[in-house]
């Protein structure tokens, strides 16, 4: 029987429970919306420096498949000048899985250009073990019929 702790992070109202190898789904939440938010919400001035933040939390085993597609994301954001924001629109979370579907709009200004607008679909899996939190993946998925 883990002992579980409850936990009020700053600027979350939501308290949540996290043990060992486990974490309810108000945790799974918050910490699925940060990733979304260090890899979306960037600009040419600080897009390394969030996806490296985002990196941490990626197993070390597939740290470099990651490293090469964060890589092509920040030489692009940086050679045409890109600013995005994401702005969900709904979050479900089946936190016996680990997994966090997460719907929004993406926002991207390429220079001085007017907003490029989105509809997005995530579907981040996230694992808790020996009291660590690895993101095991950060999909995206397309809600178009075929």
């Amino acid at each position: 029987n883990e002992q579980r702790t409850a936990v009020t992070p700053m600027a979350f109202n939501a308290p949540f429970a996290v043990s060992q190898n486990s974490a309810d789904a108000s945790y799974l939440q918050q910490m699925a919306l940060s990733f979304i938010a260090l890899r979306l919400n960037v600009s040419s001035e600080t897009v390394d420096a969030s996806h490296q933040a985002l990196l941490q939390y990626i197993r070390p085993g597939a740290q470099n498949q990651m490293k090469v597609i964060l890589a092509e994301e920040a030489k692009r954001i940086k050679n045409d000048n890109v600013n995005s924001a994401f702005f969900q629109t709904s979050v479900r979370v089946w936190p016996q899985y680990g997994r966090v579907e997460i719907r929004g709009v993406l926002k991207t200004w390429i220079g001085d250009s007017k907003p490029f607008t989105d509809i997005k679909h995530y579907i981040l899996i996230l694992k808790r073990e020996n009291g660590v939190t690895w993101l095991d993946n950060f999909g995206e998925t397309d809600d178009e019929k075929k």
